[in-house]
């Protein structure tokens, strides 16, 4: 179609001037800008902690990748952004101006505390507003609150020395990819929280001596009815005795732990790592809260840098680094507050790795395990069955003599609980 024009007649200083203007054509015969910023497609989650999320891209430009854009509109959700349910995503209150086409632009995003994962998009505006298309989306887990990240790589699990035991050998080299491990053995108060949701929702059954699993009697998540275990009924529900929140709980069986681990799954959004039929079978991929491997274990209380017989080093165990039974003598005589032994810090900032409680850890037990290729191999998970459950760790009886980061405990079927027996939870970015 042929483009009308206006013909406009100017005199300036006794000439006359002719000037034109197309349909569409601004003021000043000018085209409209109609050339949107050019959509980013490099953007990426950096890095993120238990309430933020660093996101990092390049930015676009004014008309496509020239100049510099005016505005950006970043979004984020529990679930992957699409351009339909952009609306209905979280828009972010303050944003960066951008910068010239082509530079690095980050952002740190706040305020995502109790989140699981997060997804992320963007779009760029210039100024009239010319919107760009939906950027790629970027996603990031956000690190448990309490949580360390244990780093991928080879360490040295096991021991060769003169003083290993039979099931302690050989020594050997697994590879352990990325993963969170509490900070603190979980706590009666944790556990007590827990479990009043696990109970309103079907996920346990208190048989009026013991918390057991739902159609199943038998099996016993907490041993209420032995003295020692701090969590009682009241009332409708469940709490703790008056100074024992903060201490880790105890009569515990492994079923109990791994029923944990599902609840706090579930609660966070999450989904559960157990699947809580005949053979418990853990889906560490799905990324829901679970116990460590005897491998995760050991290099969160070892480290990856040397062979070190305790958490902080080779200075023999005494009652300022850890609650057990040293020369002879209680240090405490039950179980302490987490946290308590600053000194006695891993490699990676863990509390009370050996002493308080022992800890349940996800695998089978085999004497002969460490000698199989898989041992070796990435990320071992221990043989596919078994009669007793491992565990790592010693307790407050326990003698510095089955104190270190290479012993193995082993008398635990995973129905038992014991006063001196807790565990603390992993979980796979």
């Amino acid at each position: 179609m042929r483009r009308q024009s206006v013909a406009v007649l100017l005199t300036l200083f006794g000439v006359t001037v002719s000037l034109s203007a197309g349909c569409g054509d601004d003021e000043n015969g000018l085209k409209p800008d109609s050339t949107p910023p050019a959509t980013v497609t490099d953007l990426s989650v950096a890095s993120t902690t238990d309430s933020s999320a660093t996101l990092a891209w390049s930015a676009s430009g004014d008309d496509g990748m020239a100049g510099a854009a005016t505005e950006y509109d970043i979004r984020y959700s529990a679930t992957s952004l699409t351009e339909a349910m952009w609306d209905a995503a979280t828009q972010v209150d303050s944003t960066p101006a951008p910068k010239t086409a082509g530079m690095p632009e980050t952002l740190a995003v706040t305020g995502l505390t109790g989140k699981a994962s997060v997804y992320f998009a963007l779009k760029v505006a210039d100024e009239v507003p010319n919107w760009s298309g939906l950027s790629n989306v970027a996603s990031g887990t956000m690190l448990p609150e309490d949580m360390v990240l244990i780093p991928s790589g080879t360490f040295t699990m096991g021991s060769d020395s003169d003083w290993a035991i039979f099931n302690e050998r050989p020594q050997h080299h697994p590879y352990i990819s990325a993963f969170w491990m509490d900070l603190y053995e979980v706590t009666n108060a944790e556990y007590a929280d827990a479990l009043n949701w696990a109970l309103s929702n079907g996920y346990a059954h208190w048989n009026g001596s013991n918390i057991v699993k739902p159609s199943s009697g038998h099996m016993i998540y907490l041993e209420i009815s032995d003295p020692d275990c701090r969590i009682g009924p009241l009332g409708s529900g469940f709490s703790v005795e008056a100074g024992y929140g903060d201490h880790p709980v105890v009569e515990v069986s492994w079923y109990g732990a791994a029923a944990y681990c599902n609840w706090r799954s579930v609660r966070e959004g999450i989904a559960p790592c157990y699947d809580t039929g005949p053979g418990w079978r853990c889906d560490s991929g799905v990324g829901g809260y679970r116990l460590p491997t005897e491998a995760e274990w050991e290099k969160g209380a070892r480290g990856s840098l040397d062979g070190r017989t305790y958490p902080w080093g080779s200075t023999v165990p005494t009652c300022g680094r850890v609650n057990a039974h040293i020369g002879g003598v209680y240090c405490v005589g039950e179980t302490a507050p987490v946290g308590s032994y600053e000194s006695g810090l891993s490699p990676y900032g863990l509390y009370d790795m050996l002493g308080n409680v022992y800890e349940w850890c996800n695998d089978w037990y085999s004497e002969s395990y460490y000698a199989t290729v898989e041992a070796s191999g990435t990320d071992p998970r221990g043989p596919l069955s078994g009669n007793y459950r491992t565990m790592r760790g010693g307790g407050w009886s326990s003698d510095e003599y089955n104190l270190g980061c290479v012993t193995r405990h082993v008398t635990a079927a995973p129905g038992d609980t014991y006063s001196s027996a807790g565990f603390r939870g992993v979980r796979s970015p």
